[in-house]
């Protein structure tokens, strides 16, 4: 199986669709994609995609990497049921949303975006890695249903040292020290007790 980018045909090697720093600016460019329904990886980043489209007939993807594009909105989604990865870090993402669905995500990574909010990850029950560094989030909220969380990068936001602390810190590279913490964290009534 093959797509055609910029008039040049692509395999597609075990299932993965790799695409990286074509200079696409649109995923409509790639020919022959809606009839990928058995890909399970497909690598996009490094282009210049603003929207996320014509992704609906990959019904069996499990993995997705549009890093370092210029996506303002996440939206076109819904159908990846099977998806387990999903790479949006370095966009224009304002909003965490449209991601209701995708109920088996086990990684997402948002870094290097202006997300402010923390929210639309509470189906997201299967998530084990989330990534939110560099962001301009300033409050740890809506992770209480996190229970898998076993991996959170939240540095370089603008959270205050006392919440980080009380949430057992972070590291140098902006990660989590006590993940788990940051999710009960969240469950609290008020946030100023003790938990």
């Amino acid at each position: 199986m093959s797509v055609t980018v910029n008039g040049e045909g692509i395999q597609v090697n075990e299932e993965t669709l790799y695409l990286g720093g074509l200079n696409i600016k649109n995923i409509n460019q790639i020919y022959g994609l809606n009839n990928l329904t058995e890909l399970k990886k497909l690598i996009l980043y490094n282009n210049n995609i603003s929207n996320i489209n014509n992704l609906e007939s990959l019904i069996n993807l499990e993995s997705l990497n549009l890093y370092g594009n210029n996506i303002k909105e996440i939206m076109g989604l819904a159908s990846l049921r099977k998806l387990k990865t999903l790479f949006l870090s370095n966009n224009k993402i304002y909003e965490i949303k449209g991601l209701e669905k995708l109920t088996k995500l086990e990684s997402l990574s948002l870094e290097d975006n202006f997300i402010k909010k923390i929210k639309g990850l509470t189906d997201l029950t299967q998530l084990m890695n989330l990534n939110l560094f560099d962001n301009q989030i300033s409050c740890i909220e809506n992770l209480g249903s996190l229970r898998k969380l076993n991996s959170l990068r939240i540095g370089n936001n603008p959270i205050s040292k006392k919440i980080l602390e009380e949430c057992g810190g972070i590291n140098e590279q902006g990660y989590a020290l006590e993940v788990q913490n940051f999710v009960k964290y969240c469950t609290r009534e008020n946030k100023n007790l003790e938990f």
